[in-house]
């Protein structure tokens, strides 16, 4: 208890006392400074009373303003006001008496010395807090730190994240200067560092000179283009690259050194992030009852993360996975999301009578559709598990949504399903077929609607994830061919598509991003390795192999046979619907269960080429049918 009291409360009885002694210094001395250094005995007795008023009124005013309470090693604007405050409060204090008082006690108390001691009580007041905290930085910083950091953005956030570095002693970064790119800044300074320019030749000649191993990104919005011409410029001298995050993120509007992430390979996408506000989707959830299934994986989880912030009236988490569930729903409460808004559902899409069960209890009003087996190349090898979850589960799902009504149902695709060369694509391709063909039922009330997406980042299985283990291990990096192309996405940017399908997205529909040019997987390879502090092909290399089974060389978003149309989004594309559907198509996919029940995987490629004629089930056939276009 001793050792707790002098800990948090001394220190302040000691700034109290400091404070005290200060106003008396200050009051003596303007008494001096009013007789030009020079008095008598005579003079200084009667100055005594007047130095015990002032004594009091200082005990008062340093009592009232609570001058003492700030933690005086981070002093700021706001202590500094507080001093001006408690300086004028007392001279307010001191003109009551000098204009009241008739006693001849007071006498010494004239106004030109007020005056003189008002400043100076103000100033020895902020020296004293400038002085401790100048000394205690000096005291905990590193004199010999080799963190020499830069920071890109000499605005606002720039500043902030000057003072958040300086005042977490334990990093023991130096900052060298801001660098920026605004003509303006270049060549002047802030709180006494120079701001430098950004442009690529003066930046490399800064960290060659200044030893910088460090960057802090304080700009609100900076183009993926001059990210990617910063992590160049940065990767051969392996300085580490960190993010600061915009202000709307600070936890309750304070930026924390904690909150600062490494810049990542999702903002080196090459293209900007496409932003869908949320006030787009509020309205079609609020006081919903939805059903998201998948919920424990990468994409689901995210949809649920971002429909908790809508009041929604019940969120339905299902899936068979039931560590995911638990994580989930766990990092849901600790957020404050009621337990009653929430309801675990451990099952299996497959199972019919389950689901019944949960729709019959629930009865939903909207139902997102995201649990798939999602592996190209352990699906070529369990086909038929791909066909029962892909393929039938979304059908199971899909027809009680039929039977119970459900206002809107929407399908997760992906740009696999696009003249597929593997199961797992070819199986997302006939869910589509199947989920557009319930719109033709007259009776149906319910609005079916697809979206279709390309590789999410940060997914579980994605390429990142085995990126990051390789580079991890020390390398290689394998890729399957170099000239291999992905369309990629952030997991917040398709959770958003997935929402904003809900909202506009018409019966039949198939709507996706406009995702911009399609990434080399190679390029994707290298910026990680950069991203890591490494030199691609000198610290990592880089190892080529071959297709694997059911890999395809690049990535289609639409069918020949499917048209063009707009959105009420400008970055959202929607697909009509084709209208080359085999005739034998449910006769087949009668078929197809039977095999799959059985677990034929042999028959199931043969059967999947009958249902869609535009399945080729061999990468090498489409290899060679890209090389005889060009």
């Amino acid at each position: 208890m001793t050792k707790r009291y002098l800990e948090h409360f001394a220190p302040r009885w000691i700034i109290f006392c400091c404070d005290v002694v200060l106003i008396s210094i200050a009051f003596a001395l303007s008494f001096f400074l009013i007789h030009h250094l020079s008095v008598y005995l005579p003079d200084v007795m009667s100055f005594v009373p007047a130095f015990i008023v002032n004594v009091l009124i200082g005990i008062c005013c340093v009592a009232l303003l609570a001058t003492y309470k700030g933690i005086i090693r981070y002093s700021e604007i706001k202590d500094i006001l507080r001093i001006i405050k408690f300086a004028a409060l007392q001279f307010s204090c001191w003109l009551v008496i000098y204009f009241i008082s008739g006693s001849s006690i007071l006498n010494e108390a004239t106004l030109p010395l007020l005056v003189i001691n008002f400043f100076a009580v103000s100033f020895l007041m902020v020296v004293l807090r400038l002085l401790v905290k100048e000394v205690y930085f000096r005291a905990q910083s590193k004199p010999n730190t080799t963190q020499r950091t830069l920071i890109f953005g000499a605005g606002m956030m720039g500043r902030i994240a000057k003072k958040v570095l300086e005042q977490d002693v334990k990093m023991g970064s130096t900052i060298v200067g801001f660098i920026d790119d605004s003509e303006s800044k270049i060549g002047k300074k802030i709180e006494g560092l120079p701001i430098y320019s950004a442009e690529t030749t003066q930046l490399v000649k800064l960290i060659q000179e200044k030893g910088i191993n460090q960057l802090y990104i304080a700009v609100d919005k900076l183009s993926v283009d001059r990210k990617i011409a910063i992590t160049d410029v940065c990767a051969p001298f392996k300085i580490k690259i960190n993010v600061v995050p915009h202000a709307a993120e600070w936890s309750r509007g304070l930026f924390q050194k904690k909150q600062v992430k490494e810049m990542n390979i999702e903002e080196l996408l090459q293209r900007d992030e496409i932003f869908l506000p949320n006030d787009l989707t509020n309205p079609n959830y609020t006081d919903s009852v939805i059903l998201v299934t998948g919920a424990a994986g990468s994409i689901g989880s995210e949809i649920c993360r971002q429909l908790v912030k809508h009041k929604v009236q019940k969120l339905i988490l299902l899936d068979q996975s039931e560590s995911g569930l638990f994580d989930l729903e766990y990092e849901l409460k600790q957020k404050g999301i009621s337990g009653r808004l929430l309801q675990v559902e451990v099952a299996s899409a497959r199972d019919y009578h389950r689901i019944k069960q949960v729709f019959s209890t629930h009865n939903p009003d909207v139902v997102f559709h995201v649990a798939a087996y999602k592996h190209v190349p352990l699906m070529e090898f369990f086909s038929s598990e791909a066909v029962l979850t892909n393929v039938f589960g979304t059908k199971v799902v899909a027809d009680l949504s039929l039977l119970y009504s459900v206002n809107k149902f929407v399908l997760v695709s992906t740009d696999k399903a696009v003249n597929p060369t593997n199961v797992m694509g070819a199986t997302k391709r006939i869910s589509e077929i199947y989920i557009q063909s319930l719109n033709d039922r007259f009776e149906s009330s319910t609005h079916f609607i697809t979206t279709r997406f390309g590789n999410v980042l940060g997914s579980a299985g994605s390429v990142v994830a085995t990126f990051k283990k390789q580079i991890a291990a020390g390398g290689p990096i394998t890729i399957t061919h170099p000239d291999i192309t992905r369309y990629f996405m952030t997991i917040p940017e398709a959770a958003k598509l997935v929402l904003e399908a809900g909202k506009i997205g018409k019966s039949g529909d198939i709507l996706l991003f406009d995702m911009g040019q399609p990434v080399k997987v190679v390029d994707l390879a290298r910026r990680m390795i950069q991203l890591a502090g490494m030199v691609p092909d000198k610290d990592i290399a880089i190892k080529f192999t071959q297709l694997r089974p059911g890999e395809k060389m690049f990535e289609e978003l639409f069918k020949d046979s499917e048209e063009f149309a707009a959105t009420d989004h400008p970055k959202i594309l929607r697909a009509t619907k084709a209208t080359d559907t085999n005739p034998d198509f449910y006769v087949l996919l009668n078929e197809l269960q039977g095999v799959a029940e059985l677990h034929n995987n042999e028959e199931i490629p043969a059967l999947i080429v009958k249902m869609l004629p535009e399945f080729i089930h061999s990468p090498n056939m489409l290899l060679k049918k890209v090389l005889k276009v060009e």
